[in-house]
């Protein structure tokens, strides 16, 4: 049978679109040789169809070195960029003004500027609604939660989770600080206070150097730690509300895919990243004297235990971006 001619050229459009889909040049530029960059870069390539181009590029943690890389570009453009980590974007930012950009792994990309028209970028943290939410489910007898942050990094996302906080029936006792050195008093003032202490992503706040001091404290005051990190879980943090890496490059390709699909910058936009996962420590657990639902058990995706009254042992680090 043979179809009318509106139906072949129908045909025809989807036809040579879903191929120049298929066939895209995308570049990757990578901040830097860390797990969590490579984890998102595997998940992102995981999700492009098999025939799609794509090179890689890493700054070294150089920004410098990253312009240079995407003013190469220029002369052949690629059909999207994605940028994994703060100074690729940033190069992405400061050279690309026609290309589809896509980033990641960024923290707090609204401090940077990261919203022209033509990047749409996936936020690292959750939204303090999404966050509450998970602390509440593992601890719904704590009404009184600390945090400590920098007001530059996080007194934004700390007012609003004020006001998230009331809905639930909770009590946030925030105490700001201006230098790391401010964390062993501030911290120590704000035990006595509370019922659960919750460590948000900020970079002022969380440091390789600062966090045994964290887990110390914590547990020697029978406060149960809330936190980001699996990492943090794992060395004996109570729970945390985990983003993925390598979920969040495979929801990079979605949007990438999108965005070559609709042939539009269609920017400017920050997606919330897509399905972080519940991580608790039975033995913390245990250990601070608290008896977990089991449904929040049965549906948590990362389980950990080991041996003494927590679990310490060490793990590749997933820590701030």
């Amino acid at each position: 049978m043979m179809l009318p001619l509106r139906s072949v050229l129908t045909l025809f459009w989807f036809v040579s679109s879903l191929g120049t889909a298929h066939a895209a040049e995308i570049t990757v530029l990578k901040s830097a040789d860390l797990p969590y960059y490579e984890q998102a870069v595997v998940g992102f390539k995981a999700g492009l169809p098999s025939s799609t181009t794509v090179k890689e590029y890493n700054l070294h943690g150089q920004l410098e070195q990253g312009r240079d890389i995407v003013r190469s570009l220029r002369a052949s453009p690629p059909d999207l960029v994605l940028a994994v980590g703060l100074k690729a974007a940033m190069a992405t930012k400061l050279e690309i003004f026609d290309t589809p950009v896509v980033f990641c792994m960024v923290l707090n990309p609204g401090a940077y500027g990261l919203s022209a028209s033509n990047m749409t970028g996936i936020a690292i943290r959750p939204s303090a609604a999404t966050q509450l939410s998970a602390l509440r489910s593992v601890m719904p007898d704590r009404n009184r939660i600390g945090i400590l942050y920098d007001e530059d990094q996080s007194g934004t996302f700390v007012r609003e989770s004020i006001h998230v906080a009331k809905r639930y029936g909770m009590e946030l006792v925030t105490i700001p600080i201006n230098k790391q050195e401010d964390i062993p008093h501030a911290l120590r003032t704000l035990l006595p206070k509370i019922d659960a202490l919750w460590l948000i992503q900020d970079q002022m706040v969380v440091s390789e150097s600062a966090i045994p001091f964290f887990l110390d404290s914590t547990l020697g005051a029978k406060i149960p730690l809330f936190t980001f990190s699996s990492t943090l879980v794992q060395q004996g943090a109570l729970g945390a509300l985990v983003v993925d890496p390598r979920t969040v490059g495979q929801q990079a390709a979605r949007i990438s895919l999108a965005r070559l699909k609709e042939h539009s910058t269609g920017g400017g936009r920050l997606e919330p990243p897509d399905h972080p996962q519940l991580a608790l420590n039975l033995n913390s657990a245990e250990y601070l004297g608290m008896t977990l639902n089991t449904e929040i058990v049965r549906l948590a995706g990362h389980l950990y235990s080991g041996h003494g009254p927590v679990a310490r042992q060490s793990t590749q680090s997933d820590l701030t971006p």
